[in-house]
This record gives structure tokens, C-alpha cells and sequence, in this order.
């Protein structure tokens, strides 16, 4: 589409997110722009109130009034008004459409600003036009605008529900959000801790007073897309739904510091505070009180311990930065007096978590649960939250459903929202696991309600993102991989990096299950390009591994080979046991030599981890059962218990029990089992399942010469064929084997195309025998 509009005397540049009047930068508010940018986008038709509203607040239970004051600035900013409807027109009783002629703008034609100097122009009322600044200067700003109105946004409706000012505290100056930026510091050599530490420091005494602070996460993520500049208050508050911006100063005073923190809110209102003291993190603590009386609020601090909260509060600094080993390296430098302290000592455990030593986490935990301080239920149930998650790591299903609904319980219905919300979205993942689908939902339903009334955006998407897992889990891949896409936006603009990694390998999975082999090839390459600032030694193999399995889908052998050999060989949560080896089959057998396939397959049977993965053990019997029908080798007749009815039972459950029965010349019994599993892989509607199922069932069909059920079966697979090399191949044998020389020169074509380094039988690739008389309708 084209990047930028003409109407009347202004232009839209969706590119620089810029409405221009006569030549010059038109100030709007983010929201003012999408109404703008929908309403023109969708100027061939009327669009109602709520789609609108949809497309601007991405939620549908917006009030009529906040709705019309949207409109009423988007008219006001292009010349317009109510009265006389020149390029808005109002629907009656339905909502509104685009009515000004627009002329389409290529980029080159689209007149640059003219040249502002460095000094920021004040924020001008909307639809005022001021002197623009450089056009990369007006994006970053209207880009970070948008992301901190979603973290102010939401915090705003955390702070109504749940943290309203006492009836006797004093009157509030103003009910909006705060947003803590990174400290100032005069001198960085010995305390550039202190630029994110203070921070989040800051932001903490706030929310402990009952005000809803944007996490540090966020704030330095929109630092980091704002590129270093400074975000002026003044265009912050014009542009998002937040009332105050925090700023901090430390600086030496003498052998002491000297902390000044200063919030501005709208209206030109301000709150200054400032403390003095010969430790860093004291003079933080009064200078934070101080502002919080100023703000009419209880100013009364924790007894801080300046030599350990200052040590806490560098290592989050590193975690922020993801700096694990510096992070380790100040909690292990403490002195004796502080090594035992229970807070340090989690907090060190949650870094060697973020770094992958599960088993030494693990030992940690236990021993903090025997401690003194486990007896205070916050305390423990942090603990315990650290426990679920390495469970949940390693794949123990059910020790971390029971620790997390005992965080649940410890904190209650009215506890730590954050800690609630973080055990109902990893008790929602594990109950995707275990299958317990609609358990499943409520959780994460409720976590991403929590997520939303802690003000943290990537709160909401980890929520989202676990929300995709279960889909994926339930065997709904199409609507899994939309919910993954989304989520993989909002990791990426918000820099978190391991979960942008989980995510795209994650989607690239979800892709194989669509038979997309090529998509999920350039999903897991966006992961393997962020290896580098990956800790965990097990997700690096998990990258590995998923990158190994994209290229064997596509048939790039000596490339998967190289991986696993190279990269693959690290250590491997129980979810990746085996899957290496699966990949290994499965080149030999495409390779041409199915009996390799059944070596490789017996070995890796006989020393099966019974703590790997069913659909993976389901997937190495699958691949050895067809590549030993191929080689003429015997079948293997492994335990196969019978589902109760045709209604129940997964697909590659009635593929094995085909398949042992086949194993063992029970014909009749394979027929109908591979006919079930064929019926119950379409109706799941994963087309992997699918594929296996009528793949396995159609080699059956033709080994017994049944040459039109086969030819129908097939034609249901017919669409896929064209991006799936098995299908393709399999294509082609049927329409070799009924004779149809036209329709069979089209399928090799095809699985030639998908083969890559596969091997397509010498047999195939010679033109079929001509239809035997009455086989001609087949």
C-alpha cells in the first residue's frame, strides 16, 4: 500500500507517523493518528463505532464519550469539525467513514520537514502546527509513545481496582500512572549500577506505596527504542494516558551522596524530593520518602540495609541487562555477614535459573525451604515458584502443578498480584501438558487478567504467548501459530530476548505441524541469530535441535547433519530427549536406505528414556515401520493397547495398533485400525497427523492392491502435496501405480522440486505401464 496520503491542505505518512498541514508537523496523540490512519485505510466503506474502536484501544468496552473525544481531536487536528464533516463524516446510529478525496503519495514525493534545531519545540495543542523536528526524532517518539501508553494504560486500571488511596489519606494530585526513568549519574566509573539500580529501586518504594509504576523492564526496553535520547515529560503526557514522569539524579556530595528525584505530572504540576546520606542507597531510601509525603502519601520506608540492598539492587541491575555473570559475581562477592541473607541467596538462585544449572538451583531450593524464613508465606511461596518452574523445565508435570497451587494458595485471592499472576500462567502451561485443557484456560484467563492490572505489557504477552502453547498443545496449530506471531512483536520491541527465543522456536514447531517447512525454517533462524545472548546451555540445544529438524523437513542433510554433530550435542531437557536421534532416522530412510533406518530405530528403541516425549516415541515406531516395509524387513509388533471405542484414542494410537497388527498378519484388524486413524487424524485437523495417517494408510492399501480407496484417500491430502516432500512422493506411487502418466509426470515434478537431498526410488521416476482396461475412471 501506499506510505503516505494527500487530502485538502494536509498529508498522513503512516512511515513517519506524521500529520502534516500546510507543510508542517501537526502534533497528535498516538490514538488521534490510528483513528485517522484506520478511517483512511478503510475510506471505501462506513466502519461502525465498534470495530473502530477495536482498531484504536485494541479492545471492544470503550465508552461512547471516550470514543467521540477521539474523533472530535482527529477532526480538530485536520481542519475539520462536526458541523461541516469534510473528511469525517458521522453515520447515524453506526459509526463513521472517510469522505475528503486522498491522493496516493510514493515516498519520494513526500516532502521533507523542515529543519528543526536541537532544541525541543513545546508540545502544542492539537491540531496546531509547530516547526518539525527530524523525521526519525518524530517516529522513535510516536513509537514509544504507543508502547508506554500500553504500560501506562494498564497500570492506570491496576491503581483503580486495587490500589486506591485510603479514605483518610490525604488528597491525591492527579490518579495517573508513573513511569520511572534510568538515574542520572554525574560520575559512572565505580557506580554505573546505579543508573538502572536506583531505578528500579525507585520504582519499587512507589508501587510498595500503593501507586502503579511501569515495570523497569518495559521503561528500559522504550529507552532502548527511543535510542539514548531523552523522552521530554511534556510530550510523553500529550501522547499517552500516564500523569507522571519520574527523574533521578545521584551525584557526590563531599564523602556522601546526594539523590534528587523529580516527578512531573500534568497541568505543569511537580514534586521534587531529595536525600543526603554517606551510603548511595540510603540517600535513594529518604529521598524516596520525601517524595512519597510530597505525593500524599504513607512516607514511611522498610528498614533498609543499605550494604545488602545496595548489592540486591546492582544484581538487578544486571539482571535487567542481562548480564548473568556479572549479576553472579556481585551476590558471591558479599561479605560473610550477608551470604546467608535468605533475599540474597534467592536471588542468586534465580540467576543460576535464567543461566540453566537446574540441578544446583534445585539443591538451593531445598535448602531454603528448611530455613527460618520459609515460614513466612511470601517467602516461601517465592521459593516455591522457583521450584515449579524447574519442574516445568524438566518436563515433571505434575511436582509443578502442585507447587504452583500452593504459591496460589500461600498468597490468596488479595496477595501479590505479580506473584498470583506468574503461578496461574505457569500452572495453566502445565495443565496444558497434562491435558487438562479447560483447567487450563481458566488459569491462564485469570493470570492474563492480573497481567493487565499490573501495568506490564510483556506480562500480558507472556500470558499470550502461553495461551498460543496451549492451542498448540490441544492439537489447534493454525490458531496456535497466530497467537505465537502476535507475541513475537511484542518480545521484539520490548528486547526480551529469551522469550522472542522460545517463541520463534515455538512457531517454527507449530509451522512443521502445518507441513511449512520452509516458514519454520526462517522462524528458528530468527532464534539462531540471538544465540549469542542465550545462557542456558539446554536452550541453546533446543535452538540447535529445532534448527537440525527445519533443515531435515526441507531436506538439507548435510546442513542438519553438521548442526547436530556441532551444536546439538549440549545438554537436553526432557522434552528434546530423543529427538536428535529421531532426525537421524529419518535421513537415513529419505535417504534411500531404509535398512539403516531400521538399525538406527532398533538401537534407539532399545535404550528408549522413558521420561522422553509419547508423540516422539509414536514418530521413531511410525518411521521404522515404514522404512522396514520399504527394506522387506519384519515388522515390529511393540505393545499397541486398542483405544476403547473408534470414537476415543488419538490418531498414532490407532496408527500403532495398525500397525502391530499388521506386524502380525492380522489384515482385517490393520484395515480398520489404519481406516480409524485416518478418520480420527482429519477430525483432530492437524495436517502432520494427517499426513502420517493417510501416508501409513495408503502403503497399506497398496501393498494390498485396494488401488481406489487408496486413489480417494490421497485425493484428501492432494492440497499439501504441493509443500510436503511425503506427500509428494506418495502422489506420485499411487498415480504410478494406477497408471495416470500425465497426472504421475506432474507429481514427480513436484517431489522432485521438495526432494532436496531425499532419494525418490529409480522405479518412480520411470514412466507407469498403462491403466489395465476398466481402470481407466480410477
Amino acid at each position: 500500500m501506499p506510505n503516505a496520503y494527500r487530502f485538502s491542505e494536509s498529508l498522513l505518512d503512516f512511515d513517519a507517523r506524521e500529520l502534516r498541514r500546510d507543510g508542517v508537523v501537526v502534533v497528535v496523540p498516538a490514538r488521534v493518528f490510528a483513528c485517522l490512519q484506520y478511517l483512511l485505510e478503510h475510506r471505501e466503506r462506513a466502519v461502525s463505532r465498534d470495530e473502530l474502536a477495536m482498531a484504536i484501544f485494541a479492545r471492544d468496552n470503550v465508552s461512547d464519550a471516550q470514543l467521540s473525544q477521539i474523533i472530535l481531536r482527529a477532526r480538530r487536528a485536520v481542519g475539520d469539525d462536526g458541523q461541516e464533516q469534510r473528511v469525517i463524516r458521522t453515520v447515524p446510529s453506526f459509526g463513521f467513514r472517510w469522505v475528503a478525496e486522498v491522493t496516493p503519495v510514493a515516498v519520494a514525493q513526500v516532502a521533507p520537514p523542515a529543519p528543526a534545531s536541537d532544541v525541543a519545540a513545546p508540545a502544542s495543542p492539537v491540531g496546531e502546527p509547530v516547526p518539525t523536528a527530524p523525521a526519525r526524532r518524530g517516529r522513535l517518539l510516536s513509537a514509544i509513545a504507543v508502547l508506554v501508553s500500553l504500560a501506562l494504560l494498564a497500570a492506570a486500571a491496576w491503581w483503580w481496582t486495587t490500589a486506591r488511596p485510603r479514605p483518610d489519606a490525604a488528597p491525591q494530585p492527579g490518579a495517573g500512572a508513573f513511569i520511572v526513568l534510568p538515574t542520572e549519574l554525574d560520575q559512572t566509573a565505580d557506580i554505573a549500577w546505579a543508573r538502572l539500580g536506583l531505578m528500579d529501586f525507585i520504582g519499587d518504594r512507589l508501587r510498595r506505596a500503593g501507586l502503579p509504576v511501569a515495570a523497569s523492564e518495559s521503561v528500559l526496553s522504550l529507552m532502548h527504542a527511543h535510542d539514548g535520547e531523552r523522552i521530554e515529560p511534556a510530550r510523553l503526557r500529550d501522547e499517552v494516558a500516564g500523569d507522571w514522569v519520574v527523574h533521578s539524579r545521584a551525584m557526590r556530595r563531599g564523602s556522601g551522596w546526594r539523590v534528587e528525584i523529580t516527578a512531573e505530572g500534568r497541568d505543569d504540576a511537580s514534586r521534587h524530593a531529595y536525600g543526603e546520606h554517606a551510603d548511595l542507597v540510603r540517600a535513594a531510601d529518604q529521598a524516596c520518602g520525601r517524595l512519597l509525603a510530597a505525593l500524599g502519601r504513607d512516607a514511611t520506608g522498610p528498614d533498609v540495609d543499605a550494604g545488602l540492598s545496595e548489592r540486591l539492587q546492582r544484581a538487578q541491575a544486571a539482571l535487567l541487562s542481562n548480564e548473568l555473570d556479572a549479576a553472579r559475581r556481585i551476590l558471591a562477592e558479599a561479605p560473610p555477614a550477608q551470604r546467608n541473607d535468605p533475599g540474597l541467596r534467592l536471588r542468586l538462585a534465580q540467576v543460576d535459573f535464567r543461566a540453566g544449572l537446574y540441578p544446583k538451583v534445585r539443591d538451593e531450593v531445598e535448602r531454603l525451604l528448611r530455613i527460618e524464613a520459609a515460614d513466612t508465606p511470601l517467602f516461601r511461596a517465592q521459593v516455591l515458584l522457583l521450584r515449579a518452574g524447574i519442574d516445568r523445565r524438566l518436563d515433571h508435570r505434575v511436582a509443578a502443578e502442585r507447587d504452583y497451587t500452593e504459591v496460589l494458595t500461600l498468597v490468596g485471592p488479595a496477595g501479590d498480584i505479580v506473584l498470583r499472576g506468574d503461578a496461574l500462567n505457569g500452572r495453566g502451561m502445565v495443565r496444558s501438558l497434562l491435558g487438562h485443557y479447560d483447567g487450563a484456560l481458566e488459569d491462564l484467563g485469570q493470570a492474563r487478567i492480573l497481567a493487565v492490572r499490573t501495568g506490564d505489557p510483556l506480562a500480558v504477552a507472556r500470558v499470550d504467548a502461553s495461551l498460543g502453547f496451549l492451542e498448540k498443545v490441544r492439537g489447534r496449530p493454525a490458531q496456535a501459530a497466530e497467537y505465537i506471531a502476535r507475541t513475537l512483536g511484542e518480545f521484539r520491541r520490548f528486547g526480551a530476548i529469551y522469550e522472542l527465543v522460545s517463541m520463534s522456536v515455538a512457531l517454527a514447531e507449530t509451522q512443521l505441524l502445518l507441513l511449512q517447512p520452509d516458514d519454520a525454517r526462517a522462524s528458528i533462524e530468527q532464534a539462531w541469530a540471538l544465540r549469542a545472548r542465550i545462557s542456558d546451555p539446554s536452550q541453546l540445544t533446543n535452538i540447535a535441535l529445532g534448527r537440525a529438524e527445519a533443515m531435515v523437513r526441507q531436506g538439507a542433510f548435510a546442513a542438519a547433519e553438521s548442526m547436530l554433530g556441532a551444536d546439538a550435542a549440549g545438554p537436553t531437557l526432557n522434552s528434546d530427549l530423543h529427538r536428535a536421534d529421531a532426525l537421524r532416522i529419518e535421513m537415513a530412510w529419505r535417504r534411500g536406505d531404509p535398512a539403516a533406518a531400521v538399525r538406527i530405530a532398533d538401537r534407539v528403541l532399545a535404550r528408549w528414556n522413558p521420561e522422553a516425549r509419547a508423540e516422539r516415541l509414536f514418530r521413531v515406531r511410525w518411521m521404522r515401520h515404514q522404512a522396514a516395509l520399504e527394506a522387506d524387513l519384519p515388522l515390529r509388533a511393540d505393545d499397541a493397547p486398542r483405544p476403547a471405542s473408534d470414537d476415543t484414542g488419538y490418531a498414532w494410537d490407532w496408527l500403532l495398533v495398525a500397525m502391530t497388527a499388521q506386524a502380525q498378519d492380522r489384515d482385517a484388524d490393520a484395515g480398520h485400525a489404519y481406516r480409524v486413524a485416518v478418520a480420527r487424524a482429519e477430525q483432530d485437523g492437524v495436517p502432520e497427523e494427517v499426513a502420517q495417517a493417510v501416508y501409513a494408510g495408503t502403503t497399506w492399501l497398496l501393498a494390498h492392491d485396494d488401488r481406489a480407496e487408496a486413489t480417494a484417500l490421497v485425493g484428501r491430502i492432494a492440497p499439501w502435496a504441493r509443500q510436503d516432500f511425503d506427500l509428494a512422493l506418495l502422489q506420485t506411487r499411487l498415480l504410478h501405480a494406477i497408471g495416470q502418466v500425465d497426472a504421475w509426470s506432474i507429481a514427480l515434478q513436484d517431489a522432485k522440486r521438495l526432494a532436496g537431498e531425499r532419494a525418490i526410488p529409480a522405479a518412480l521416476q520411470t514412466s507407469p505401464a498403462l491403466p489395465p482396461r476398466g481402470a481407466a475412471d480410477l
